[in-house]
Parts: structure tokens; C-alpha cells; sequence
């Protein structure tokens, strides 16, 4: 019928996909498995590999699993592991319960604390603790070696436990961020009611609190685990020096050795393809944790009010916990950096010490390396963020808006990430860039191949922001713009942007913030040209110049504190119209 208004055919069942656009959302998945897959592809190989002469095998598999040594690095690494976990537990579930279910004061500081806590890289926590408990420089054990006679410091920090607390430390944020959510969605009827009939309160918190929070705690233990499996910074700071070795650690000498060994790129990706398995199972268990959640479900729509505890008096005591975790986890770490980096030589703080401060370590510094670092650190934290939101919208407009099955493809991509350790991700990039395409495309020793592994590292984070937003956004919207004539292009620009900005701001900022302070990739992937500046840290500390990456550290820790509050500024403003 003439006159008659015609819809196009995406308003009434499928949508248009654009092959760019679905391009977009492809690669990243593409260039993960392509990393996994050339991991396997090398653990197979010994001899010359990518050539001819490359001789398929079992053996690099056979070496590390009959290799004492290797056994020894594994016994570590799970106690690491499970130290990580317990400690941040320990520390980061009180303070959410605290912040949720009590009457608390201040809980915008308590937020603000443990946000900051996520965003101060862990190799600050870990110098500063060198600089505090090294059985050999550290302040304490050279207080306590004076004090009382001891021989040798009676304090290690670098034993798998000891590198557990410190790392415990730097994830009770994260804890606190996991079950933060959990305990303020929480029900308080059945606690009510256990009140009612006389249970104490350590009772209710036992038999009632604790049973109904398990799924989301055991979650967030998972989580926590399979981080401090495969985590890189802390145990390089503390345990390479002491010869205490972890799986990344160990990758790390594999694949940079001392001396004029070779590297053992073969046994890197057998390791590297044992990580990926241990990754994937517990991956694999939080999925299915997750997916019993709702046999503890008590939050109902009728009736339910969040009932917070009075806690009166025991507030000062809460707050008094909270004040001494931000003080040995942040502060003071990060005095003493700074104390570092302003004396000529290290040692234990005194008047003698205070009258020789001065910038030595800054006159004397290699600004030519400091300045290559700082720049290519720029170029990856204007490039990646971009990059990141790019193919983040790009797949989570596919998977909100389409209803081809696709959409499941895409999250699953998008989800890969965090069950690949960033260190797996670089040794597959490092592996890509040496042996697949090294003949004619240099990614190696260039600022993109580390920017390629960030993009990927950081989309799983994206694209959950922007899911959630998009899902806010009503689709009316979009089918108006359709039938105003509008592409799918000016439509995502003229109504999807302007609506998505907070949160797209909020992204391009966290992702900023951890681009910039990102060790891992960086050192594994890291040579003279595309040096980061975390890696020019890592250099001096780990050539014995604890003063000079002492004062680099206290260079970009003044350049990271306008980056983190421009986070929070936008943060609290990243919420998305509903109507």
C-alpha cells in the first residue's frame, strides 16, 4: 500500500550486522586463540623452531615432568597461591562486611580507600616491603639485628608465604570488590530471625551470614587463586633475588637466561601450556559456582529492606583495622620508596640519614631510558584504551542487540581473557612474534606488540561496562534513528555515544590507569626500544639499583595521581539513563 510507512527488516527480528563490524568483534577472539595455539604449537618443538629442522616431540614435556626442580617451583607456587587468597580474605571480607551490613561511618572513604587499592601497582607493595622485611636490607630486620644481636634478620619476607602476605595485601581490594556486592544484596530476615530466637551474634555470623555469602566467598577465592597462580610482579621483586622461584618466575628465566645460556622457548610453552589447563579448570569451577548462586538466593522483592547492624562503639575499632590496612599496604611502602630515592644509599631511617637526603639518584639517573620508557608508555596509554573500547563496543552491541547465535561466540571471546593469565598471553605474543609472522611483520621489540596483548588483557573488563550500560539503553532509540534513515554508524555516533559517554569515559580511564602501570607484559615482551616505564623500574631493581628505581617510582607515582583521581571524578558520574 502506497503511504504506508515500510520498517526495515532489523526493527523486526534480526538486525543488520555490518562485516566491518563483525570483523571487530572477531578479532580479538582470533588473536587469543592464535596466542594459546601457538603456545602449543611450540611446546611440541625442539631444535630450530618455525623451520624445517624443528623436531616434534614430547620431550620438553617429559623434562618438566620429571624435573625436581620443577616440582619445587610448583610446591611454591600453590602456597603462594593460597597465601595470596587467605590473607586478602582476611582482610578485604571484613571490610566489605563493614561497609555493607553495618552502620559504619565514612563508608564514600572506605570505597575511596579500596578503590585506590586497586589501582597502586603491586610492585610498589613489593619494593616498599623489601625495603621493610628483606632478611638482609630490610629496616625491621636491621632494627631487630642491632637490637637484640640476632646474627641475620629474623624476619623473611621472601618465602612463598612471606610473598603471599605481601601479594594479599595488594589483592584485598579485589576481595573487597568481589563480596562487597554480595553482602549488600543480602537479605537480613533469616539473620533477624536466628536474633529472635537467642543466637549470639558471632552465632548469626557463623552459622547464618557466613553459609548464605559462601558461593559468592568460594567465587572470589577462585578468582583470587587463579590471579596469584600465574602473578609476575611481586614474586619477581622479592623472590628472584632470594632464588625462590614461581611459575612465572620461572617462565622468566626461561626465556631470558643468565648468561650465555640459550633460551628454552620449548619448555616455556610447555609451562606455559600447564598454566593455560590449570587456568581453564578453575575458570571452568567459578563458572559453575556462579551458576549455583541462585540455590542461595534470599533477596526477595516483597518486603525486603537492607537492615544494617549498629555496631556503636566497635566502629573505632572497624575503622582502626581499615586505617592500619591502608597504612602497611600503601602508605608506607610508598614512604619508604621515597625515602629510597632521596638517600645516597639505603639504610634504616635516622638523623644521620635525614641530613643526607638529597637528589643524587635524579641527577645521575639515565634520563635517556626514563624518557623511551615514559614515552612508549604515552603512546600505549592513548593507543590501548581506544583500541580496547573500539572492539568493546563493537562486541558488546552484537551481544545485547542481536539475536544470532554469534552473540554467544563473542561473549564467550570475551570473556577468555581472564582465564588466561596475562603472562600466558604474553609468552604466546612473544612466541607469534619470533616464530609465525616474525618474517614479514616486526612485531618484535615494538611498542604494538605489547600494545596488542593490553587490548585483549583489558577486554573483558570493557566489554561487562558496556554490556551493562547498553542494557539501560532502550532499543526504541535505536529503531527511531532506523527509521529517521540513519546508518548503523550514525546511529552508534548520534545516540549510542552520547548516552554511553560516563561509562565509556569510566573504561578508557581504568584502562589507562592499568596500561600504565602493567609489569608483566611488559618485561616479558620488553627490549631496549619499546622499554615501558614500569620495565625501567624492573631494570634498575633488578641490577641492584634499589635507590634509582626507588626515584623512577616516585616519578611515576606523581604522574599517576592526576590519572587516578580523574578516574574517581568520572567514576561516580558513570551511570547510564534508563529511560
Amino acid at each position: 500500500m502506497q503511504g504506508v510507512l515500510r520498517l526495515p527488516a532489523r526493527l523486526g527480528g534480526r538486525i543488520q550486522i555490518s562485516p566491518v563490524v563483525l570483523s571487530l568483534s572477531l578479532a580479538p577472539m582470533s588473536l587469543i586463540l592464535l596466542l594459546v595455539g601457538v603456545m602449543f604449537w611450540v611446546s611440541f618443538q625442539r631444535g630450530v623452531f618455525g623451520t624445517a629442522a624443528a623436531i616434534y616431540t614430547l620431550e620438553n614435556y617429559r623434562e618438566i615432568l620429571t624435573d625436581p626442580f620443577v616440582y619445587g617451583v610448583i610446591k611454591n607456587t600453590i602456597i603462594f597461591a593460597l597465601s595470596s587468597t587467605f590473607f586478602a580474605l582476611i582482610i578485604g571480607l571484613p571490610i566489605a562486611w563493614l561497609a555493607e551490613r553495618t552502620t559504619l561511618p565514612g563508608k564514600t572513604l572506605i570505597y575511596a580507600i579500596m578503590t585506590l587499592g586497586l589501582l597502586i601497582p603491586g610492585i610498589y607493595t613489593a619494593m616498599g616491603w623489601t625495603l621493610i622485611a628483606h632478611p638482609r636490607i630490610g629496616i625491621v630486620n636491621r632494627w631487630l639485628v642491632d637490637l637484640l644481636g640476632f646474627e641475620s634478620g629474623p624476619i623473611n619476607i621472601a618465602t612463598p608465604i612471606g610473598m603471599g602476605f605481601v601479594q594479599g595485601l595488594s589483592l584485598a581490594s579485589l576481595a573487597f570488590i568481589l563480596t562487597a556486592q554480595m553482602f549488600r544484596a543480602m537479605n537480613p530476615s533469616l539473620e533477624e530471625a536466628a536474633k529472635v530466637h537467642g543466637m549470639s551474634f558471632g552465632g548469626i555470623l557463623r552459622r547464618v551470614t557466613l553459609p548464605l555469602a559462601m558461593p559468592g566467598i568460594l567465587a572470589a577465592v577462585i578468582y583470587i587463586v587463579t590471579i596469584g597462580i600465574a602473578t609476575f610482579d611481586i614474586p619477581a621483586i622479592l623472590g628472584l633475588g632470594n632464588r625462590v622461584y614461581m611459575l612465572s618466575t620461572f617462565i622468566y628465566l626461561k626465556v631470558h637466561p643468565q648468561g650465555s645460556g640459550l633460551p628454552e622457548y620449548g619448555i616455556t610453552g610447555a609451562v606455559g601450556v600447564f598454566m593455560i589447563v590449570i587456568a581453564g579448570l578453575l575458570t571452568l569451577w567459578y563458572g559453575q559456582v556462579l551458576r549455583q548462586g541462585h540455590r542461595f538466593e534470599v533477596v526477595t522483592g516483597k518486603g525486603y529492606r537492607p537492615a544494617l547492624i549498629d555496631i556503636g562503639g566497635w566502629g573505632i575499632i572497624g575503622w582502626c583495622f581499615i586505617g592500619l590496612y591502608a597504612f602497611v599496604s600503601k602508605l608506607l611502602p610508598l614512604i619508604l620508596i621515597a625515602y629510597a630515592a632521596l638517600t645516597p644509599y639505603f639504610a634504616p631511617p635516622s638523623f644521620e640519614m635525614m641530613h643526607r637526603l638529597s637528589l643524587v639518584h635524579f641527577y645521575q639517573m639515565d634520563w635517556e631510558l626514563v624518557l623511551r620508557g615514559l614515552k612508549n608508555t604515552i603512546t600505549l596509554v592513548l593507543v590501548v584504551p581506544v583500541l580496547v573500547l573500539l572492539f568493546a563496543f563493537c562486541i558488546s552491541w552484537l551481544v545485547v542487540r542481536s539475536r544470532r547465535r554469534v552473540r554467544y561466540l563473542l561473549e564467550f571471546g570475551a570473556f577468555l581473557p581472564h582465564a588466561l593469565p596475562e603472562v600466558i598471553l604474553a609468552i604466546g605474543a612473544l612466541l607469534l612474534a619470533l616464530f609465525v609472522v616474525g618474517d614479514f611483520l616486526p612485531l618484535y621489540g615494538s611498542v604494538w606488540l605489547i600494545g596488542l596483548v593490553y587490548v585483549v588483557a583489558r577486554l573483558a573488563f570493557a566489554t561487562r561496562a558496556i554490556n551493562g550500560s547498553l542494557l539501560q539503553i532502550h532499543k526504541e532509540l535505536e529503531e527511531a534513528a532506523f527509521v529517521a534513515g540513519l546508518s548503523n554508524f550514525k546511529t552508534a555516533w548520534r545516540i549510542l555515544f552520547p548516552l554511553l559517554r560516563p561509562t565509556m569515559l569510566s573504561v578508557w580511564i581504568w584502562t589507562a590507569l592499568l596500561v600504565y602501570r602493567e609489569l608483566t607484559v611488559a618485561v616479558f615482551l620488553g627490549v631496549h626500544d619499546n622499554i615501558t616505564l614500569p620495565a625501567v623500574i624492573w631494570s634498575y631493581w633488578y641490577g641492584g639499583g634499589i635507590n634509582k628505581a626507588s626515584a623512577v617510582t616516585l616519578l611515576m607515582t606523581l604522574v599517576l595521581t592526576p590519572l587516578i583521581l580523574a578516574f574517581w571524578w568520572f567514576g561516580r558520574r558513570s551511570q547510564v539513563p534508563t529511560q
